[in-house]
């Protein structure tokens, strides 16, 4: 016997089941020219005629009758085989991968493993910083989830909304500006430290564009408008360190109100009463195509929109 396409047998055994030609066409999605066609491959394969005309319909052959049954079990176990395996947090041995900046790693990270201590404790993790070679990552499988403010994204990606974050100014609790309604005047030439991504430190949401991949990052611009030319008195990198040097100066800075909010006090840093910054950032999940109907990843995504919510 010569060997077979498979979709050969998708179509015996759906003809086995009804009998009719026109009907197998309708459920496999096929016309009935296809499965006619189907049904002569499978017959020169097999060395049988399978079915014959018979009033109300086909009638399968003695050597149909004796086929059937391995051949339903076979596709069974075959769908099993390719379909997402399950995935019990309870029992499950697994290690995912997160690539995610400061902002998740505080705020949320910490919260996503202490859930799953309590409802997967054999479920480890790896978190790392986003970079460069995130797209790379996702492609080759090294990372299952990836947090940011990710906007463009390649086709083969997916993407989730999970928030969106408002940016408010912040200062020490003794800074004059603290306590009172403020206006854009009152910014205006207030020394101000600068929260940029990598070396860029160009737009207050600046896209960063990762081989196709574009991730908007919280930057504070030197506005011309600030009432100076100076260089401003601090640029870092995170909104973290922001926190910590406008708690112990005369700096405002402009950060995600969730970090002022958990970790505001412990710097002596207060939200300002200033007016708005703008539509704030949205927050997302990013993971790859493949992982679509990996049921661990699923899970994986499910907690996360859980906790932020």
């Amino acid at each position: 016997m010569s060997e077979i396409d498979l979709n050969l047998l998708r179509v015996f055994d759906t003809l086995f089941e009804l009998g009719n030609v026109t009907k197998a066409g309708a459920r496999l999605g096929l016309t009935q020219s296809a499965v006619s066609h189907a049904l002569g491959r499978l017959r020169q394969s097999v060395g049988d005629p399978l079915f014959v005309r018979a009033p109300g319909g086909l009638q399968p052959t003695a050597r149909a009758i004796e086929i059937a049954p391995g051949v339903r079990v076979g596709l069974a176990q075959l769908r099993t085989a390719l379909s997402p395996s399950a995935f019990d947090p309870g029992t499950a041995d697994r290690r995912f991968t997160i690539a995610a900046g400061s902002y998740f790693c505080t705020l949320f990270i910490p919260a996503l493993l202490a859930r799953a201590r309590q409802t997967a404790p054999n479920v480890s993790f790896r978190i790392q910083p986003l970079g460069g070679d995130l797209l790379v990552d996702l492609d080759e499988g090294a990372i299952d989830l990836a947090l940011g403010a990710f906007t463009k994204i390649p086709r083969r990606l997916r993407l989730e909304a999970l928030f969106q974050e408002e940016l408010v100014w912040i200062a020490a609790a003794g800074n004059p500006l603290a306590g009172r309604r403020l206006s854009h005047t009152d910014l205006t030439g207030q020394p101000r430290v600068l929260i940029a991504a990598g070396k860029s430190f160009e737009a207050l949401r600046l896209l960063t564009s990762e081989g196709g991949l574009e991730r908007r990052t919280i930057v504070d611009t030197h506005d011309p408008t600030n009432g100076t030319t100076d260089e401003p008195p601090a640029s870092v990198y995170d909104a973290m360190t922001a926190l910590a040097v406008v708690g112990c100066t005369d700096c405002i800075a402009l950060v995600p109100k969730r970090f002022a909010q958990q970790d505001g006090e412990r710097h002596g840093v207060v939200i300002l009463d200033a007016p708005d910054s703008g539509d704030g950032i949205g927050l997302t999940t990013l993971w790859h195509s493949k992982f679509e109907e990996d049921a661990g990843v699923r899970w994986l995504r499910e907690t996360i929109s859980a906790l932020v919510k």
